[in-house]
């Protein structure tokens, strides 16, 4: 168990980091709406999400904040589940676990509080291209997701190789059995 308790600290850090600098956001931000941090690729810029990761859903009509939040308790107690029972050895499938569980509990809690979800990282090309202003939460679960993907793919090909490895079990041809010869 020693060796699990590594990754519910990387859930808590992650959480606290997602957690302080929405506060940070909020007080430092809020006022101003956006700081440039490099001209014409990044600004901090303060904004409240009423939707999922990157935006989606947050011009629905619908009153969606416990519906995600619904949503998000459930998500939230299947990773840590999972993460309980998953072999301390798979380290990127534990690490990826972390990661998801702390996003979802750390965008949950603003949902909960507010209502909504603060986003404030905001990366650009000029004026043109424009990401979508997002949190730590919803970059650690980008990140988190894509070890997932990555050990399900892992996980895939060592199957298959597995499969290619053990000896084909088939049905012995007549030719193989005395039956039918003329021996």
């Amino acid at each position: 168990m020693k060796q699990k308790q590594f990754y519910f600290i990387i859930t808590f850090v992650a959480l606290v980091a997602d957690q302080v600098t929405k506060a940070l956001a909020t007080a430092w931000l809020e006022p101003h709406g956006s700081i440039t941090v490099i001209d014409g690729f990044f600004r901090l810029s303060y904004a409240l999400n009423r939707g999922v990761a990157f935006s989606l859903f947050a011009d629905s009509q619908f009153q969606v904040q416990w519906v995600l939040a619904g949503i998000s308790t459930i998500a939230a107690v299947a990773v840590m589940l999972y993460l309980g029972r998953t072999v301390a050895s798979n380290k990127r499938l534990n690490t990826a676990l972390a990661l998801l569980l702390a996003g979802i509990i750390g965008n949950l809690l603003d949902r909960v509080r507010l209502g909504e979800v603060v986003d404030f990282l905001d990366f650009h090309w000029g004026e043109r291209l424009t990401w979508p202003t997002f949190n730590i939460a919803d970059a650690v679960i980008c990140i988190g997701a894509a070890l997932l993907a990555l050990e399900l793919m892992r996980e895939e090909k060592a199957e298959h190789l597995q499969a290619q490895i053990q000896p084909q079990t088939s049905s012995p041809t007549p030719e193989e059995t005395s039956i039918g010869s003329s021996e």
